[in-house]
């Protein structure tokens, strides 16, 4: 093969990081997205463009995918213009959290083409895709991943290898979401307990921090997004009411015993009825403290004596 042509589907909050890393590695990249000021804001940067996935799978040996819903993703792959039918795309690496279902689905149909997938949900945000710092778990034949390897190691800091069967890493990547919602739920209900009660923010959270509750969402989210009032970090409730469905979804098919996960999707759903369902994930600590006003603590179902 000739030198290796990248290409990467989806421009939007994890995409454009990913794809400056890979420009700045000097990695021969092209993108496509189908919002064209997306397109035109990296080929500024120095990838080249493409005006549909198919067109981008005529150039490319190796596509990354980066997309929002398990719709978009699959209509990328195996829609009547997707990369399922370019004629130089060898691997896929599906980037993006969809649930071993989805991933099965595009796996088969890009087999009888010839096109590998690599199951590869990453971890570490917006961030850690533009300084490569991102964890990527990954799941795929052992010629793909070789293949991909350059890819992977410009995107990646650390590269989990699950096996050669995509969805084990869907798995991995669901697992990983959950615990870190479940440890977001409870920082912003103790936080804004906390506040309730009299003792500062900051305080609390510096506390907490040097203690043994310390988790991501104190160290990073909320000095980002909480104390500097801006409540943003790039992650819509739409995404974590995604990920939350997801979970249960696994967990019934494999027949995994679950309780914190129905209790996290019914909390988001409570917040999204209220008003927050296209708002930036960490906005919710505002619906936990407006709850909080009202007074009285919200308990799930009966408690027995």
């Amino acid at each position: 093969m000739t030198k290796l042509k990248v290409g990467l589907i989806g421009a939007g909050n994890m995409g454009r990081p990913m794809a400056l890393r890979m420009l700045e590695r000097g990695l021969d990249l092209t993108v496509y997205d189908r919002n064209a000021h997306k397109r035109a804001g990296l080929q500024a940067e120095g990838a080249g463009v493409a005006t549909t996935p198919r067109e981008l799978a005529d150039v490319c040996h190796v596509i990354v995918v980066s997309m929002p819903s398990q719709q978009a993703s699959v209509q990328v792959a195996l829609g009547s213009d997707g990369l399922v039918h370019g004629t130089a795309c060898r691997v896929c690496i599906e980037t993006s959290t969809l649930g071993s279902a989805t991933i099965q689905e595009i796996a088969d149909g890009l087999r009888p083409r010839g096109i590998g997938l690599i199951d590869g949900p990453v971890s570490g945000g917006p961030y850690g895709a533009r300084d490569g710092t991102l964890t990527a778990i990954i799941s795929g034949a052992d010629s793909d991943v070789e293949l991909a390897r350059p890819v992977l190691d410009a995107i990646a800091a650390n590269v989990f290898y699950l096996g050669p069967k995509p969805g084990l890493s869907q798995v991995a990547k669901i697992i990983n979401n959950h615990i870190s919602a479940a440890g977001r739920l409870a920082t912003f209900e103790g936080l804004a307990m906390g506040v309730k009660a009299g003792i500062d923010l900051k305080t609390l959270n510096d506390l907490l921090n040097v203690s043994t509750a310390r988790n991501h969402t104190t160290s990073h989210k909320v000095p980002a997004a909480i104390l500097t009032e801006t409540y943003k970090l790039n992650n819509a409730l739409t995404v974590c009411l995604k990920d939350a469905a997801l979970l249960l979804e696994e967990a019934a098919r494999c027949g995994a015993a679950v309780w914190t996960a129905p209790r996290i999707l019914e909390f988001y759903r409570e917040a999204a009825a209220a008003g927050y369902r296209n708002e930036d994930s960490m906005k919710v600590f505002l619906y936990v403290q407006s709850e909080s006003a009202e007074g009285g603590a919200k308990l799930s179902g009966e408690w027995p004596e």
